[in-house]
Parts: structure tokens; sequence; C-alpha cells
């Protein structure tokens, strides 16, 4: 272990605000130092706002009465044989001992104790009042309540409002392999041995596998917290270590205490214990920064460390608050069901989240590593520091983090290009899901703990990034980036909702726009979906376009979910918009729309009567833009002219809209197809992965359809000049980072649509591999390309090679590229195989078994087996992977993702039937309705599009 640094904290200046009723906030300055609140006395209770319950009847919300101040908390988990001695009789391995003190206060007065548990079996309990010099036992009877996994405590006599109780209780839990609570994993060292670590997920709901607690996010605590564990390991959590002593009762066993916590709830409570090492550094401002893995990943371990110890300093500046604990731990737990979790001093991450190689990784796992990395120290403000009351503000958490994290990349590597990123990555992505009738907005009611997994999706995420972007775009940086520090000083500790947020971001804009960021910001987080907005020159005069708004759906005819209420789906929209004789895209002229149907407006002095203009520069507004026919085919004739005129941000957007509103039935298909004439001279990332993204829908409809050959043959004209310019002759040394993601791009779409230079070249290097193991040929960046087109081209031979490479590799990222190459063959019978090895754990980890069923859903051989599979290991699936949307509502969405016949729809709903989806509903719902859109689609498009290809 390493000395540790004596605690530092930061003294910022704080301001006492006052919020009043009507919204107005008053401020006086103060010269108090803030810091982490000492360890006595015990904080007092925090619930600092109860949000009005969700409407639908719900009994599952604890109760007031009893609130948590303290947890005194002692774990002791048993991960080998040899572990279980006559301490611990019994079958007992993959268990641990608990014990735990609660101190907590009366609020009102009553005789029961409510607080969840879940999958633990109590040994002793006892209640008393903490001013009873006798310590006389209160509790009468205790019982549990499966369906809520509530713990309820029945006194003998009432307690007494404001006095202040202990519960004591002893238990025994299970480290089960469910990636959820506190749980077992583990991996293959160097010497072919199974090594075992015990580690945590409680986020939403399971820190209640982990002992008898509050599980709500409102019900903030400090933890005191002590583990026993094997002197040969490791123990960590929250807070630094204060004493590591040997366990006199148990020979061979350490007994490490923590740092009490700060005041925090139990979703953030984190503990891991382990053989792993680690690397350290220390911020600038003296935090303590440890990057922790299995013995035989240390290596790649120093590229996180360098991007945390940096992004760490950046959000300390960017917020103006201190980092508010002395270390920060991060690590790579070999099994972990979400990419990371931001627990408050531990934050845990999935290895390809942490681990990056620059012998053997891509460009893309350098930038998946630094952009969790930067999201997960985002929450230590945005979510740890300050917390929602309830999952209903998960967004507040996630959204943020989503938009923030691209800021911390952007300042550590500036030439990324990661703003402009963000259209591409987050923008675009959850458009398409927006436009869904079966949608939700941002800020939608939960209740069961299924319901909540549900809301962790690309809505809470990426729209709530997408109107935070545009929020900061609206108000300006600068008084975006003072309320933001507004907010989180005067919430520090404490528990808010939206409207915190929007009040003090309304309070910092007081004296620029003096806008009320609440009624803009409702419209766009009280109501799914968002608006097309529409532009259209008036015949009488060409300097005045009418500016009108509707809610765009992807499908008009599908009926639009109404349980969540609506604003009468029209939205506060501040767009902007320039021409060709200004062509300012810096600081172009905008108009507002007050929640209007339609609004003349003037496009600016200047411009000519036969002047393209262009609307939502730099697309920083979260909506769709559409022209008159005109304007449209200006627009294309300056992309053929000289496409470089147009901001990169903007050819990407005409793009991504005009192919969606041809989906819509908004703008036909001709005039979106005809957008990509120019590609052949286009040489930008942002436009060919836009481009990419809609042409891969019309390849998905078109694999079974004749229009596919067309389709074929022009994306070959159009990419062969690109992949002629970038090649193979990858440097991920020295080429620009963009320029990497595009060469991949080029060479994956040539090899994809069968230029023969691409898969003979693929073929080659595959093949040259296989000859020789020791020396790997192939470019990190071009793996994934290579391993799959080897495969893909092969037989029986190649796909074995690539399973053998898959069990051998020890780097994660490397097994994810296997992973995906796998699901590429042509032969059905090995896609079979492939997909009996998902419930393997002696091959596939657990974490991965879904991506090898959604990976054989992407192949157009493997579809149909991929479905059979998923509904043959339905009540399987069910079980394991239930409880994460993300990996279960993935699952149902990839492999119904290509269905555009009757047929298909009367299967999928055929399997609904009498089926609970749990927190895959949503998913489910929503694969109806894509299908429904997608035969639409073929219905109606599908012959003049290959005829378009065809002519062209």
């Amino acid at each position: 272990m390493s000395a540790y640094k004596v605690h530092w904290c930061l003294a910022v200046i704080i301001k006492i605000v006052c919020i009043y009723p009507n919204g107005a906030i008053s401020q006086v300055a103060t010269d108090t130092p803030v810091s982490e609140p000492e360890p006595e006395p015990e904080p007092e209770p925090t619930t600092t706002k109860m949000m009005t319950p969700t409407p639908e009847p719900w009994n599952g919300r604890l109760p007031y009465n009893v609130i948590p101040v303290r947890y005194e908390l002692t774990l002791t988990p048993y991960l080998y044989p040899e572990d279980v001695g006559d301490t611990a009789p019994g079958d007992r391995r993959f268990t641990f001992d608990g014990e735990v003190n609660i101190h907590a206060k009366c609020h009102e007065v009553t005789d029961m104790i409510t607080m969840h548990i879940n999958n633990i079996t109590i040994h002793t309990l006892k209640v008393v009042k903490m001013t009873d010099s006798s310590q006389t036992d209160l509790l009468d009877s205790y019982s549990i309540d499966e369906n809520y996994q509530f713990l309820h405590l029945k006194l003998n006599t009432m307690m007494e409002k404001d006095e202040d109780y202990e519960i004591f209780i002893t238990y025994l839990g299970e480290l089960w392999n469910g990636l959820a609570g506190f749980y077992r994993s583990s991996y293959i060292n160097e010497a072919g041995e199974e090594v075992w670590l015990a580690t945590t997920q409680m986020q939403a709901t399971d820190a209640r596998r982990a002992l008898p607690c509050w599980d709500e996010p409102d019900f903030r605590a400090v933890f005191d917290t002590t583990i026993r564990h094997r002197a040969d390991m490791v123990a960590l959590s929250n807070s630094i270590e204060t004493s590591i002593t040997d366990w006199e009762a148990y020979p061979g066993w350490k007994e490490t205490v923590y740092k009490r916590t700060p005041n925090m709830p139990t979703y953030l409570l984190a503990f891991v214990v382990s053989d792993f090492v680690y690397t350290e550094d220390t911020t600038t401002n003296g935090v303590l920064f440890r990057v922790w893995s299995r013995p035989g990943a240390k290596e790649a371990q120093a590229y996180a460390l360098d991007q945390g110890t940096r992004q760490t300093t950046y959000f300390e500046e960017y917020f103006d608050i201190a980092y508010p604990l002395e270390k920060q731990d991060m690590m790579a737990i070999p099994d972990f069901s979400a990419g990371a979790m931001e627990n408050w001093g531990l934050i845990l991450y999935r290895e390809t989240a942490l681990l990056y190689d620059p012998e053997v990784n891509s460009a893309s796992n350098k930038q998946r590593v630094s952009v969790v990395v930067s999201h997960e120290l985002a929450h230590q403000w945005f979510g740890n520091l300050v917390t929602p009351i309830w999952w209903d503000d998960l967004w507040l958490n996630e959204g943020f983090a989503s938009y923030v994290e691209y800021l911390g990349v952007n300042h550590t590597e500036p030439t990324w290009e990661m703003m402009a990123q963000f259209l591409v990555s987050d923008l675009h992505y959850v458009f398409t899901l927006d436009a869904l009738g079966t949608s939700h907005p941002v800020r939608v009611p939960v209740n069961s703990p299924e319901e909540i997994s549900e809301i962790f999706d690309t809505i809470s995420y990426s729209k709530g990034a997408s109107i935070l972007r545009m929020l900061n775009w609206i108000l300006t940086e600068e008084v975006f980036s003072i309320g933001l520090s507004e907010y989180l000083m005067l919430h520090s500790y404490g528990n808010t909702d939206s409207d915190d947020l929007w009040a003090a971001l309304t309070y910092a804009d007081r004296d620029h726009g003096g806008r009320d960021v609440k009624k803009i910001m409702d419209t766009w987080t009280l109501q799914m979906g968002y608006p097309l907005v529409s532009f259209d020159r008036l015949d009488s005069d060409n300097t005045k376009v009418n500016v009108t708004q509707k809610h765009f759906l992807i499908n008009p005819d599908s009926p639009v979910e109404d349980k969540y209420g609506d604003l009468g789906y029209v939205w506060e929209v501040e767009v902007s918009h320039t021409h060709k004789s200004e062509m300012e895209f810096d600081d172009p002229i905008r108009s507002f729309l007050a929640r209007e149907s339609g609004v003349v407006v003037d496009l600016a002095s200047g411009i000519k009567t036969d002047d393209w203009y262009l609307a939502n520069v730099k697309q920083y507004g979260y909506y769709r833009i559409n022209y008159d026919a005109e304007n449209w085919e200006r627009l294309t004739a300056q992309l053929n002219a000289d496409h470089t005129m147009l901001p990169v941000e903007n050819r990407a957007q005409l793009i991504d809209d005009a192919f969606n509103m041809a989906r819509s039935g908004d703008l036909d298909q001709v005039t979106a197809l005809a957008l990509t004439n120019y590609l052949d001279k286009e040489t930008e990332y942002l436009p060919w992965d836009a481009t990419l993204a809609v042409m891969a829908y019309i390849r998905d409809m078109f694999s079974r359809y004749s229009g596919y050959g067309p389709l074929e043959k022009y994306m070959l004209e159009k990419i062969t000049p690109l992949y002629q310019d970038l090649g193979w002759n990858d440097d991920p040394i020295n080429d620009p980072h963009l320029e990497q993601y595009n060469r991949i791009n080029a060479v994956h779409t040539a090899c994809f649509y069968g230029l023969e230079d691409c898969r003979q070249t693929a073929s080659m290097l595959y093949h040259e591999y296989m000859g020789n193991t020791s020396v790997n040929p192939i470019t990190p960046n071009l793996k994934d390309i290579t391993y799959c087109n080897g495969i893909r081209e092969g037989g029986q031979d190649e796909w074995e090679f690539g399973l053998e490479r898959y069990q051998i590799t020890t780097d994660s990222s490397e097994k994810s590229k296997w992973l995906y190459a796998l699901a590429c063959s042509q032969e059905p019978w090995i896609l079979s195989r492939y997909l009996e090895l998902a419930f393997d754990d002696s091959v596939v980890r657990r974490q991965d078994a879904t991506y090898v069923i959604r990976y054989t859903a992407d192949n157009y051989v493997g579809r149909a087996l991929a479905w059979d599979f998923t509904r043959a290991n339905w009540d399987k699936l069910r079980e394991d992977f239930g409880g994460s949307s993300f990996s279960f509502g993935n699952l149902i969405n990839d492999v119904t993702q290509h269905f555009n016949t009757e047929f298909d729809l009367e299967q999928l709903i055929e399997f609904g039937v009498g089926r609970d989806f749990g927190s895959a509903t949503r998913a489910y719902e929503q694969a109806i309705e894509k299908t429904k859109i997608n035969i639409k689609w073929m219905q109606e498009n599908a012959e003049e599009v290959a005829q378009w290809l065809e002519d062209q």
C-alpha cells in the first residue's frame, strides 16, 4: 500500500441564496469557506424536499417518519473455500457476514420502522433509544414484504419525535453472480488460475442486497465502513483508508477501516475486495488518484490515470467547487453490467471503459476511455454532491453527465473535435427514438425498481444531454456555467429536482437575457418528442419566411402515448439562421417561437433573391429543419458546387434531417437522396458518419429486397474515393483522430458492400495472422473490420481461429472485437453454435451474453437464428438480464430492428401475448411501432428509392 496523502480541501466562497415562491432569487455574499463535513457531530437527517407522488397508485415508497443519519457497517466476504473456517461454519462460500448499526431520528411519532432489504438473512435485530442508559430493546417483531422489498420493524412502544434511535442488525448476504448489489466476479490469471473478487453495483435499487437500509436517493446519510478480508487481498470503499490491521479473531485476515463518507444516498455506496494493483498520481489540487486493475492489465492503466487527474482539475475549475474527497479510486471490474458507475470516491468500470493499451487498442477504444472517465467524474458533482430527490429526475444526473463529458474530453484532447462529434454520437441517434409515439419525456414518473431501470435509456442520457447543450447555447456558456456553480453550491450534500436547476439558471441570466428558464425548459422536459421547424419563403417578399412548428413523428399515423401528459406538443424554440450572402456561422441571427405554431421571420438585410438560407446553424437546437422546395434545391446545388462553404456540422445535419423527414413523409425521397450526390468529394468524418447512419436504414430494409443491388453499387461509387484516399495505411500515433475514425468508416463500408480490394486485403491480413500469432499485422483501428471479414469470407477454420483468440486474449477491448467478429460467419450452423455459447460462462462472460445474440442478429444470415434463440430462451434471458434496461432493452431492439413484413409483425405481437417484459417493456412497445413504420416505408418508398439508385 502506498502512503496516503493528508486530507485536502479547498475553501470556496459561498453565497447565501434565498429562492422565493415566485422563482426570484436574492443573494448575499459571505466569506464562509465550505468543505466536506467533519466526522463529528453527525449531520442532521436529510429530506430536503418531497416530490408530489407519481399519479399511479403504488405503495413502495418509504415513509419519512424515521430518517437514517449514520450507518456503521462491517462486512466480511468469503470468496474461497479456505475462507470458511470455524467462525463461518457450513456451506458459506460466496456469502458475506454483515453487521450494521443504524443511527436514525424520529420525525413523526410511530411504532413502525420501515427500510429496504433484499436477499438477506437476518441473524439478530435490536432497536434502542440512544438516550436510554439501560439500552432496553424496543423491538416487538419484524416482517419482510417481498413485493416491495420492505423490512418492517414493529416496536413495543411509540417512538418519540426528534429523538435519536439505534438499530442493530447482524445478517448473512449472498455474493451472487447477478452483477447487482454485493456480488462476485473473477478472472483467469497468467498461471491459468481463477481468481475471485467481491464488488458492488448499487444503482438504482440494489444497496438493499448489501445491507438493510433506506434505499431511496432522498435518504442521505454518512457511512462508517469496515471491511474484513484475506491478508493477500485489498479492500476499498468510498473514503480513504484510515487503518489496516490484523483481525485478531481470524488469523491471516485484515481489517480495513475507512474515513466517514460525506452525506450521500445509498446507491453511491461501494466496496471491492480483490488482489488488484494500482498506479497513482496526485491532481494539481492535491487529490490522490489511483487506477486499479487485475495485475496483468497494469500497463493499460496509464491513459485513464492521465485523463482522470486532468479532468478532475478541469471540473473543479468549471464548477468552481473543489472535489470534496481526498482520494479518487477508479477500478476496472472483469464482470460489470453497466459501462461504469459513479460511486463517490470509488468509480467502477467495465475493463473496456477504463483500460487502454496503445499497442493493442484502437482510437475508438481510447476515446471511450476518456469519455467514460469524464462522464463519471462529472457525476462526482452533478449526481453525488447534488442528487435528484427521486428517479423521476434521473435525467438531471445522466443527461448532464452525458453533456459535460464532452467538455472534459475537449479539455484533455482538444484536437478530437468532441463538440462536433456530439451530433453523430448523441443528437442524431436520440432523434430517431424520440420521433416515436412510444417515446417518453426526459422527466417521467416512475415507481417500481423495474420502472426505474427502464428509464436508464437513451432519452434520459442523450436527449437530456442534447437539450442541455441547446440551453447552453441559448443562455451562453458564461451564464450557463455560473448558473451551474450557483446550483451546486446552494444544494451541496442535498437533493433537488429540475425546477431547482431552472431557478439557478434563471438567476444567472437575470442581467443578460432575462429569460424564464423554467418556462422554456418545461416544454422540452415535460413532454416527449421534439418539433419539426419548417421555413417557407413568402412569395411576396423573398427576405421573409414563415416559420412553423409541429410535433415530428417518424410515422405521423402512430398513436402518441399520452399517459405522461403534454403541453400541446408545442415548444419554446430559439432558432438561428444565415444565408449565402452573409454566411455568418459563428454568431448568426436568432429568432424565437414562443410556443406559437407560426411566426414570420426576417432573414436579414442583404439577402439576394437567389440565395440559399440555412437554419439551426451548427445544429445546436433540438429540432429538425425543413425548407421550401426551392431552398432545398439551392442547398443541394451548393453541396455539389463547393460543399466546404457550409459548416461540417450542417452538412451532417442536412443529410440526417432530410432522410428522416423523407421517412416521415415531410420531404420527398428524391430530395433527400440527391443530397448524397456530392459525397464522392466529401472527406470529413461528420457528414460521412451521418450518411452511413441513414443509409444503414435503407440497407437493412433492402436486405431481402431487389433494391439491395442498386444500393450496393451506389454506395461503392461514393465510398471508393474516400477508401482510396485513406486506405489501410493507418498511423494511430500521428494521424489526426477524426481521420482515423474516417478511415475506419471508409474501410468498413468498402468491405461491407463488397469492394474486392478491401475484402482481399482483409482476408490476406487475417490469414497472415493465422499463420503467425506471435505478430499481429493488423493495425488496432482496423481489427474489427479485418477480423469480421476474415471470418465472413472464410469457413470453419477461420471461425475456430477467432474463437481461440477470443478465449486466449486477456485484453478486454481485444476480446470485444473477437466477440463481434465471431458473429460475422455466413454459415448458419456456426452461428447456431455461437448462440449456444452465450450461456456458457466458461467461454462468454455474463456481462457479454446479450452481445452474442445482438451481434448475430446484425448479420443477415443470423437474424432469424437470433430471433428464434431469443424466443426459445426468453425465460432465462428475463431472469438473468431483466433488471438491466440497457442490456435487455437493447437486445429486444437489435433482434427486431430489421422486421419489415406483416409476418414479422404477427410474430412479434404473438411473442408478447401474456408476457412480462420487465425493464424492456418500452423497448418491446417501440419494437412493434418501429416494425409498423418499416412496413409502411417498404410499401410507400422502396420502389421509388430503388429506382433512383438504379438511375444514378
